[in-house]
C-alpha cells in the first residue's frame, strides 16, 4: 500500500513551486483564484500517490 514514487513526487514538487509563482507574482482575478484553485486539486493528488499506491479511478 505504500510506496514512493519518484514521478508523482516530481509533479508535486513542480506544481507547488508554480503554486508559489502564482501566489508571488501574479495578482490579477482570474489566474490566481481560479487556475491556482485548480493546481492545488493536481498538486493534493500528484503528493498522495507519491506515497500510496492506489488503483485509479
Amino acid at each position: 500500500m505504500f510506496k514512493f514514487n519518484k514521478t508523482y513526487f516530481v509533479f508535486a514538487i513542480f506544481i507547488f513551486f508554480i503554486e508559489v509563482l502564482i501566489s508571488l507574482y501574479l495578482h490579477d482575478k482570474i489566474v490566481r483564484p481560479y487556475v491556482g484553485d485548480f493546481l492545488v486539486v493536481i498538486l493534493i493528488y500528484c503528493f498522495i500517490k507519491a506515497f500510496i499506491d492506489v488503483k485509479d479511478i
